[in-house]
């Protein structure tokens, strides 16, 4: 008899240790009845209580449910709800809602109880109040967000000056040799202009010449003047000469041409700000970038009834070039670049677009990304159309955009204002 006393003692002392033991543990501590369907709630201990301000009597009796309130739509419930139906574990989050309304992320450990004939008949579910952590993590979270958003900025202003102090070197650079270039020019145009007229007096010279010998009447130095003229061959000489100085002054006119396109190009003799032709501004862009398009690349040019606009010539001049030799370097083989505009009330709408290989989606997410490049490694910066970006939208307040077919080739729009002060 004392030994069946003794074991129930023992046994309601290791009772009130487990009901010791789960009121003072600080997660939430439920029981619930998994042979009704609602399977309510039939414990529950007191930090549950703290965590979610209701009292065990409101409690008792009711599907958790109620901490979601109307807040049903969490891919942590599904989870939830598959497992109580195949009776196994489950650890999820999910926004639980205090009595008082406030939300508290609650983790939450469910496992099945079976009893010794291996049927179900409870679930307990172990509640871990992680708000503390969780707006830790969204903080985290966030502010990681905003220190790749500033290094992103750090990195393409880092490139734009990068950019902005090696163009304004070229630019120097450039105006520098076309000053240089121009000068000798003028001077061989000039001479090669004197030369003609110089040869032309001389050839009408000799052929007075040879009239007044003819007039004179004497043939020993008239036969002397055409073997002078069979010996020197002065008629091929007089028409080869002339053929020569207009080639030379063709090749002069070009190399003019050229100069004149490198300083329209870097517009350093002239106001940053400025109203100007951008049809122009694109042929002499088209000029420099000649031997990107190695005369295997047809270009067509819609731009003549543009009106002039006011803006940052030299730099629209980087965003045509960067444009231009893209599309031909996308273009493999033969190929058309077509250059058009359109005007609207308030804007210029240019268009660049080229018979190239075009892009896959994946690639046209990240175009405008600063160092982003398709490009073998040292082909390419991953530069040029971030520049260009910013130079268009950040510097001319308008908008640039692309649409591409993989093997159709791809068109560049840029929306500019007709004035970038307005």
């Amino acid at each position: 008899m004392s030994t069946l006393s003794d074991n129930i003692q023992r046994i309601q002392e290791e009772l009130r240790l487990h009901d010791r033991a789960m009121a003072s543990s600080s997660c939430g501590i439920t029981i619930a009845d998994a042979l009704d369907p609602e399977m309510p709630l039939i414990y529950v201990n007191e930090a549950f209580e703290a965590i979610t301000g209701y009292p065990v009597p409101e409690v008792v009796g009711r599907n958790c449910r109620f901490l979601q309130r109307d807040d049903r739509d969490q891919p942590g419930l599904y989870t939830l709800r598959a497992a109580l139906r195949q009776g196994e574990n489950c650890t999820i989050t999910l926004r639980n809602y205090k009595k008082d309304g406030s939300l508290f992320w609650n983790e939450l450990f469910t496992s099945p109880i079976f009893d010794s004939a291996g049927n179900l008949t409870h679930f307990v579910g172990i509640q871990t109040n992680i708000t503390t952590r969780k707006t830790a993590e969204e903080q985290l979270v966030q502010r990681t967000t905003e220190l790749e958003t500033t290094l992103r900025a750090l990195r393409s202003t880092q490139a734009m000056l990068v950019h902005s102090e090696k163009m304004n070197a070229l630019g120097q650079m450039v105006a520098g040799v076309a000053h240089e270039i121009n000068n000798p020019i003028s001077f061989v145009n000039s001479n090669l202009h004197s030369l003609r007229r110089s040869l032309d007096d001389l050839f009408s010279a000799y052929g007075k010449l040879e009239t007044l010998i003819r007039a004179a009447s004497l043939p020993e130095m008239l036969a002397a003047a055409e073997v002078i003229r069979k010996d020197g061959d002065l008629d091929f000489l007089q028409d080869d000469t002339g053929d020569l100085l207009t080639a030379s002054m063709e090749g002069l006119g070009r190399v003019r041409r050229i100069v004149e396109a490198l300083r329209t190009f870097s517009r350093l003799d002239e106001a940053e700000l400025k109203v100007v032709n951008l049809a122009e501004n694109i042929e002499s862009t088209l000029l420099i970038a000649r031997l990107e398009l190695q005369n295997r690349i047809d270009v067509e040019t819609r731009l003549d009834h543009l009106p002039a606009i006011k803006c940052y010539p030299a730099e629209l001049n980087q965003v045509f070039l960067n444009l231009i030799v893209n599309a031909a370097q996308a273009i493999q083989g033969r190929g058309k670049l077509t250059i058009s505009g359109e005007e609207e009330p308030e804007h210029v709408v240019l268009k660049f677009s080229d018979s190239g290989v075009g892009m896959p989606p994946e690639v046209m997410a990240h175009l405008f990304e600063p160092f982003f490049t398709t490009k073998p490694v040292g082909s390419g910066t991953g530069l040029g159309l971030t520049i260009a970006y910013k130079i268009v939208v950040d510097r001319h307040k308008g908008t640039i955009s692309a649409e591409s077919t993989p093997g159709l080739g791809t068109t560049f729009t840029l929306r500019l204002p007709k004035d970038v002060e307005a």
